[in-house]
């Protein structure tokens, strides 16, 4: 028996190994499998064993880099604002006006809310809303947030809104506008047509009708 296990044992040991010299960030890759256990599984599925093992490495490895599930899930989650950041930022990279970045923000939104659903309800769900957030979550969700926000003011500031107008006020609410009809969209609560394009349409026509509550 132990002339069978030690070879396993010692290809764990050389991944690991290789993870931390530098050659493959073990880190990355632990968050990587585990947001793909997540997609493919649930989130009942994710832990640290069947990440390790996903891995290629051995029970204990992930521990190195993460106390507890929690901490292995706030990175994944981490990541998922990041990448969904850098989404928002692509869709509306050649738009210059701002009410159309602000359209383009949010059907990238919807997009990858639709694409990636149980990420997305790991972003923004009870299953980490209660534990303390790490900085990169608190730093990457910021700065998801932050593309609304600005964008918000900049149309705040080129209407020229009362002057008791709170743009991050109307920050919040066209977030809350989005947040509640990507959750509809995911958890299929809406009557949508069958075509796809259509469907995109009409998503769009709701966000744009939003759009004119700001005058």
């Amino acid at each position: 028996m132990i002339r069978h296990t030690a070879p396993m044992k010692k290809a764990l040991i050389d991944k690991e190994t290789e993870g931390m010299a530098g050659t493959g960030d073990l880190r990355e890759r632990l968050v990587a499998e585990a947001a793909a256990i997540l997609e493919t599984q649930g989130l009942d599925a994710v832990t640290l064993r069947a990440v390790a093992g996903a891995a290629g490495v051995s029970h204990m490895a992930p521990y190195r880099h993460f106390a507890d599930k929690d901490s292995l899930l706030a990175a994944v989650a981490e990541r998922g604002f990041r990448a969904l950041s850098a989404d928002m930022g692509a869709a509306a990279g050649g738009e210059r006006d701002t009410a159309a970045r602000l359209h383009a923000f949010g059907m990238a939104y919807l997009a990858f809310a639709r694409r990636r659903p149980a990420l997305y309800r790991l972003m923004f769900g009870p299953a980490l809303a209660c534990k303390p957030q790490s900085a990169g979550l608190a730093e990457a969700g910021g700065e998801a947030f932050a593309h609304c926000a600005d964008a918000v003011a900049a149309i705040v500031r080129e209407r020229g809104a009362a002057p008791d107008t709170d743009p991050r006020a109307l920050a919040i609410a066209t977030w809350s506008l989005v947040h509640g009809l990507a959750m509809l969209l995911i958890d299929r609560r809406l009557d949508l047509p069958e075509d796809a394009r259509a469907q995109d349409e009409l998503i769009g026509q709701v966000l744009v009708l939003h759009g004119k509550a700001f005058g």
